[in-house]
């Protein structure tokens, strides 16, 4: 066992806690235990830059630091940065229970974690046991540091030779280095080795991987899924199934695979990013938008933060507003406007980023009904578009698409007609069709529309016959509205009331009704659709006598 005193005397420390007494009394007893160049920090933000402008030997970080970056992230951040050497030691200090906390600290991996609450000897007797491994592996580390991972494996296979107690932390540093190395045979044969001698979940995880590495797929998964078994809370498990399951194009059942790990440790933003792009891959948008939604909620302080985050959870979103009267879609839709405004705010020299943020924007109010505030945001997307510099023909495209969505026909069909003289793929070519019919077919809601409000008017005035010819052409268009098509029912049983049951009159509406289908009871028109259906079946039965 080493001195600690001596082991702690002239490194770095760095001390991260949000609360004052608790890093009070951490600093003091670290001193205590020999530490002479301690710094603090009072969050996780303070802590990277720290970090960034300081080369620390040891990190003792508490888990829950507040509303910012958690002691997770900070460990994340500093490995990703490359501001945490392999000679450095980062230590989570957690008092946390929750299943997501816990499982959250301990998937990245730090050199080791201590529990609140601990005394000064509970601390230096886990300091001791954490730098006696470190130090032993030290020059292995050194040479990782320097990117020899020739010489570091060969210093790996050295502590293997000399050291039987070091036998687990060297044999995880070789299979790493060699995985690195894409030495899979090797790797295999190192984990192979422990397996058979106990159940060690890395080095499970470890064989799966070197055998998928080594094209059986099949074989990884049923090893991987024989883990679970063992070690049902491993989510790296999970996380390459998910991988080893897209491989062999089973899409659906990595996306199973991924919600499983979420719902162990839900803290991972680039497993929440991935599901998200598997579930909208897989046209289940409602767990994309989740999914994206928690990326963005987790990642608002980490260095996986990504603007397509943002982007991916507004358009995954769109298919969640489907009635714009409804509480819950307007909720929705504030929600996607919020997560716009704030990707605005945070990227604001990205004006691809800006683009589509506000071609989204505009699709929302679409939806909503909105449609001043959707051309509105469509201006600022035309704005933005004249900045860009050799813009992809999809901008275009998402250009037509929403000035077909704001009614703006002229401006959709001259941007149709510059794409059609322009060299296209079939791909974008089929795209610039459905929109050219798209275009059409608006023109023809447009037309449905007006004969609609004719036909409103008409009846109003009591002229039922004027009002049954102009339903008669609104709903002879595929793209009739449900509200159209009730109009014309109402208008034919009012005459019919009014004079007497026709059977022909009564067939109109019947296929009228088919047109229509069920209407949820939640919808603002089920009552009179249920009104309107209680007529016309005491109607058919009075001709039916």
């Amino acid at each position: 066992m080493i001195n600690l005193e001596q082991a702690l005397a002239g490194k770095r420390i760095l001390i991260v806690d949000d609360l004052v007494e608790a890093r009070s009394s951490l600093k003091k007893m670290a001193n205590i235990l020999g530490g002479d160049k301690i710094d603090a920090a009072t969050d996780g933000i303070e802590a990277m830059n720290l970090i960034h402008r300081n080369d620390y030997d040891i990190v003792l970080s508490d888990y829950n630091l507040g509303r910012t970056k958690d002691g997770q992230q900070v460990l994340e951040e500093a490995r990703f940065t490359n501001r945490l050497p392999a000679t450095s030691l980062f230590i989570v200090i957690t008092g946390e229970n929750a299943m997501d906390m816990v499982m959250g600290a301990l998937e990245y991996d730090p050199d080791g974690y201590i529990t609140k609450p601990y005394t000064l000897n509970m601390l230096k007797e886990r300091l001791i046991r954490i730098i006696t491994v470190k130090e032993k592996l030290r020059p292995a580390n050194e040479a990782i540091d320097a990117k020899d991972y020739n010489l570091a494996i060969k210093l790996c296979l050295q502590v293997l030779k000399e050291n039987k107690r070091l036998r687990l932390p060297a044999s995880r540093m070789l299979g790493q280095l060699l995985l690195k190395q894409n030495n899979f045979e090797q790797a295999l044969s190192i984990y192979s080795q422990l397996v058979a001698d106990r159940s060690v979940s890395w080095a499970k995880l470890g064989q799966a991987i070197c055998i998928y590495k080594l094209d059986d797929p099949e074989k990884a998964l049923e090893l991987l899924n024989l883990t679970l078994i063992d070690h049902p809370l491993y989510v790296q498990c999970y996380d390459w199934i998910a991988k080893i399951l897209m491989y062999l194009a089973r899409a659906k059942e990595a996306q199973e695979a991924l919600e499983k790990a979420i719902a162990i440790s839900p803290k991972a933003v680039l497993r929440q990013m991935e599901l998200g792009r598997i579930a909208y891959q897989n046209d289940d948008l409602v767990v994309a938008e989740t999914a994206f939604k928690n990326a963005i909620r987790l990642g608002r302080y980490s260095c996986h933060k990504s603007v397509k985050n943002y982007l991916q959870f507004a358009r995954s979103a769109q298919v969640l507003l489907k009635n714009p009267g409804d509480r819950t879609t307007q909720n929705k839709a504030s929600e996607i406007i919020r997560a716009m405004d704030e990707l605005k705010q945070d990227y604001p020299a990205d004006n691809d980023s800006l683009f589509f943020a506000s071609i989204l924007e505009s699709k929302t109010h679409t939806n909503m009904d909105n449609v001043k505030e959707a051309r509105r945001c469509l201006t600022e997307a035309e704005l933005i578009y004249a900045r860009l510099e050799e813009p992809e023909l999809d901008y275009q495209f998402q250009i037509v698409e929403a000035y077909i969505d704001t009614e703006q026909s002229v401006k959709a069909q001259q941007m149709i007609d510059e794409l059609k003289r322009v060299s296209l793929s079939d791909e974008q070519r089929n795209k610039l069709n459905e929109l050219d019919h798209a275009l059409n077919g608006e023109a023809l809601r447009r037309h449905s529309s007006q004969l609609n409000d004719e036909g409103v008017g008409y009846f109003e005035q009591g002229d039922l016959a004027a009002a049954i010819i102009a339903f008669d052409q609104s709903t002879q268009y595929q793209y009739a509205t449900t509200s159209a098509m009730l109009n014309s029912i109402q208008a034919k049983i009012a005459l019919m009331e009014k004079v007497k049951p026709n059977k022909d009159m009564l067939q109109e509406c019947r296929a009228l009704l088919i047109r229509i289908g069920e209407i949820d009871k939640s919808d603002e028109r089920f009552p009179r659709y249920a009104r309107l259906r209680k007529t016309y079946d005491r109607l058919g039965r009075a001709i039916a006598k």
